[in-house]
């Protein structure tokens, strides 16, 4: 009999830890058993489209997890980001406990309710993985977490990529934004650094991917600014790869990112990426050699005209980019390490049970 691997999510879309669990059942989905279990929501049909086994939650509760326990019976739970591997936590006497955090949250940065309650579960976690250094060197009780945490960086596969944009259309755009309207992602930020390229390329050309709560706001701005001419908002898109692809610059104004999803695919199309200076970019980029990263909004805007005007330059950063995709993105070395959890621990929980 397989093993059983239950992956626990809190969100109910899908966005980058999402794609990330999808890769993982995707990975061993010739040994190992796995079904997605999250609150009900839009993530249902890309579930369905991957034929990936889903268990539907009202919502993460230690009542409504013990349902699905009970009926599926797992040998591992593999809790992804803070609220799920706090409610998981409660069930660590009966089943193993992998955490998996997929951002880099400020609350976790200092002492706070989020920071403790996670705190109070490390003893319950089997191992803790983190997207990125910085999320166990930053968390508030940092030297706890590094005892059971090891950096475990995404991994995005290419020729998954390049199936996914055969025969789609091909769109021609300068720059694009590839994630939520969200506080994290700084989008009213992206669209003043938008307006000051606009200012000096008035027929700049921008694609920006995605939904999230700051959305509405985010258009409001740009008609305020007068960029929306300039801009296509595309909003929730199955398939980005197509725009991807046919863009020649990525940005991102994040104020925080584990190792971001998004960027790990630009780099496999061998798109540069023009990003805020924050941690989880400074791990997997290294400045000017394969993108750029900057501290002041006039410095992004300063690279980001110079490397549109300049085609020769974007050719040459868009081999070494594509140069250092290819290292990042090692899905063999990426699945080994999670195997090696994986069996540890259903070996370790049979022996419990016996």
């Amino acid at each position: 009999m397989k093993t059983k691997v239950l992956h626990l999510l809190s969100s109910n879309s899908y966005s980058g830890a999402e794609n990330v669990v999808c890769h993982i059942i995707d990975m061993f989905k010739d040994e190992i058993d796995m079904a997605y279990c999250s609150p009900i929501g839009t993530i249902k049909e890309s579930l369905d489209e991957k034929n990936i086994d889903y268990l539907p939650l009202e919502k993460v509760s230690y009542i409504e997890l013990k349902k699905v326990i009970s009926s599926y019976k797992p040998d591992i739970i593999h809790a992804h980001d803070i609220r799920a591997s706090v409610i998981a936590a409660q069930f660590s006497k009966k089943v193993p406990i992998i955490s998996h955090l997929h951002g880099k949250f400020e609350e976790m940065t200092k002492l706070s309710v989020k920071s403790i309650l996670y705190r109070l579960c490390i003893y319950r976690f089997r191992h803790i993985f983190a997207v990125s250094q910085s999320i166990i060197k930053d968390y508030y009780f940092s030297h706890t977490l590094a005892k059971k945490g090891s950096v475990l960086y995404n991994v995005v596969n290419e020729q998954a990529l390049i199936e996914l944009v055969k025969n789609e259309p091909k769109y021609n755009f300068d720059f694009i934004f590839l994630g939520r309207f969200s506080y994290p992602k700084n989008p009213k930020r992206l669209i003043k650094i938008i307006a000051m390229i606009v200012t000096r390329m008035p027929n700049a050309t921008f694609v920006l991917i995605g939904s999230g709560n700051l959305l509405e706001e985010t258009k409001l701005l740009a008609k305020e600014l007068n960029v929306y001419k300039n801009i296509t908002f595309t909003g929730y898109v199955k398939n980005p790869y197509p725009y991807l692809k046919s863009s020649k610059v990525m940005l991102m104004t994040s104020r925080t990112e584990g190792t971001p999803m998004c960027v790990l695919e630009a780099m496999l199309f061998g798109i540069p990426v023009i990003s805020t200076a924050i941690d989880g970019i400074k791990e997997i980029i290294d400045h000017g050699s394969n993108g750029y990263y900057f501290y002041t909004d006039d410095e992004i805007v300063n690279q980001a005209i110079q490397l549109i005007n300049n085609e020769e330059l974007r050719k040459t950063k868009s081999i070494e980019v594509y140069k250092k995709g290819k290292v990042i993105n090692n899905m063999e070395s990426y699945r080994d390490k999670l195997f090696k959890i994986y069996r540890n621990n259903f070996f370790l929980n049979n022996e419990i049970k016996r």
